[in-house]
């Protein structure tokens, strides 16, 4: 009796044991899966942040802010920075390509282009790509900034760099405009071209990822929407001012701010347009942000505006003191932005009100990036500067 009782009690601590070394093992793997989470959301790889480029950072930078560090990398940095596993990665318009640790601003590596960037790179795990004012698509490795290949289109490339991943190829493809008319998608790994597609002017703007397909405009006044796999047209409408910039959509609506002085939806399932926000004639040359409920849109009329997403009324305005050309970024309940005042600014989203502001003395008509608790940006004084949560 003994014998069974002692062999039951064995059995019993046999199956906790099995249970609770499972449940480390689960835990474990929650722990993992989370850490992966925080890298991916600690990061800004794309020009926008996120491939449907709605310029909406995952994490909320709280204010107010103190300069980490800024550091003379050229002339002039009209680029936007893109940020992965703390490295900053980002070019000049003198054709400098430069990888800086996003804590100290050290540099790591540099490579040199034969033309001006202008645009901002994509960056992987694997390599980070940008175009060039000579046409050339670049990939570098992101170890040591050495050449993986060179992809050549037929006219300047001024346009921020989108990543697409394919289902079906089990591969990742780079997406780039360029002033030859073409929206390209090219092999990640092998840099060969998988299809491309042909417009009636310049593609200027980054493209944007949604659901399998890609939105884009360009200077011919157009709103593409392609199948990502075949790079076969979907549907276009016609936006009647040329788009200089990335368009974002949202339940197949599409938000653009264009070179007609106005910020417009349009449904294209219906191919109408929603509703028309413009107050002064002055053009959009910033990518808008969208979030659920509003689109943040900056113009050369030296404002930063909210609107309703519904219905296209303004709900306030933000006066810089120059035109705005810089894509503002949302972060929590703050909305940032550079001003060609040379100031970067935040603003509070449900008053309109500044917060919070930092003068570099020059124009800003880089965008911001939102990583790791830092907010980066270029500026038209060839220098980085990289801003943190002060310190109490």
């Amino acid at each position: 009796m003994h014998l069974k009782n002692n062999a039951l009690r064995l059995g019993f601590n046999m199956s906790c044991w099995k249970l609770s070394f499972l449940i480390r093992s689960m835990v474990v793997v929650f722990l993992y899966c989370m850490a992966l989470n925080a890298i991916a959301l600690a990061s800004w790889p794309l020009f926008r942040g996120s491939p449907d480029m709605r310029g909406v950072a995952d994490e909320a930078i709280q204010l107010p802010l103190q300069l980490s560090w800024a550091v003379q990398i050229g002339q002039s940095v009209v680029a936007t920075p893109v940020v992965a596993d703390s490295r900053v990665y980002i070019g000049t318009e003198e054709g400098r390509f430069v990888c800086l640790d996003l804590d100290t601003g050290r540099l790591l590596w540099e490579y040199k282009a034969a033309d001006t960037i202008q645009g901002a790179a994509c960056v992987t795990q694997d390599a980070v790509v940008f175009g060039s004012g000579d046409g050339i698509l670049q990939s570098l490795k992101v170890s040591s900034g050495k050449l993986n290949w060179k992809y050549e289109t037929e006219g300047e490339i001024l346009a921020g760099a989108n990543l697409y991943h394919s289902e079906k190829d089990q591969a990742d493809y780079v997406l780039i405009g360029s002033y030859d008319n073409y929206l390209h998608c090219v092999n990640l790994i092998t840099g060969k071209a998988k299809w491309k597609y042909e417009t009636e002017n310049y593609v200027n703007g980054a493209a944007g990822v949604h659901k399998g397909n890609i939105y884009f405009g360009g200077c011919d006044a157009q709103i593409y929407c392609i199948d990502a796999e075949t790079g076969k047209i979907g549907v276009s409408m016609d936006a009647e001012n040329y788009i200089a910039n990335s368009i974002v959509v949202s339940d197949d609506v599409a938000y653009v701010a264009h070179h007609g002085n106005r910020v417009a939806a349009f449904d294209l399932t219906a191919k109408k347009r929603l509703w028309e926000f413009g107050e002064r004639d002055f053009p959009f040359l910033a990518s808008p942000a969208v979030t659920k409920t509003s689109v943040y849109s900056a113009g050369k009329d030296k404002r930063l505006y909210r609107i309703n997403k519904s219905n296209g009324k303004g709900i306030w305005e933000f006066k810089t003191g120059a035109g705005i050309e810089s894509s503002p970024v949302v972060s929590g309940d703050v909305v940032f932005v550079g001003s060609g005042d040379g100031n970067l600014y935040a603003v509070d989203v449900n008053t309109g009100k500044e917060q919070w502001s930092y003068d570099v003395g020059e124009s800003i008509r880089s965008s911001p990036a939102i990583s790791d608790g830092k907010i980066v940006i270029g500026c038209d004084d060839g220098k980085i500067y990289a801003f943190s949560t002060k310190q109490r």
